[in-house]
């Protein structure tokens, strides 16, 4: 038996073409692992990412820690004021923060 593994990072970045890719590769029994935020800065759904939760096996949320509050942070925070729907950035344009601190952030923003 051969194993074969496809690790995919950062798959918002693609089209939900993705979607039949990862459909087509598990069903040659390939193993599909893919690793990326699901929701965008206005914590939206983020690209081809909730299609493919629906037709994952196996789903493992992680979450980064709030750097306002210390819970668990479910939300990408934008701090600059740039509109386009992809910026990328690290630390200075991005607070991981969680549901009550990202809403109250986006509400004074």
């Amino acid at each position: 038996m051969m194993l074969m593994l496809l690790e995919l990072m950062r798959p918002s970045f693609f089209d939900k073409g993705l979607v039949d890719v990862c459909n087509s590769l598990a069903d040659k029994g390939i193993r599909v692992i893919v690793a990326g935020l699901d929701m965008d800065y206005k914590g939206r759904p983020f690209g081809p990412i909730p299609a493919l939760f629906s037709i994952a096996e196996y789903i493992t949320k992680v979450h980064a820690i709030c750097m306002r509050c210390g819970n668990l942070a479910h939300y990408s925070y934008r701090k600059t004021d740039i509109d386009k729907l992809v910026v990328l950035g690290e630390k200075d344009n991005y607070e991981p923060l969680c549901r009550a601190c990202f809403l109250k952030a986006m509400k004074y923003k």
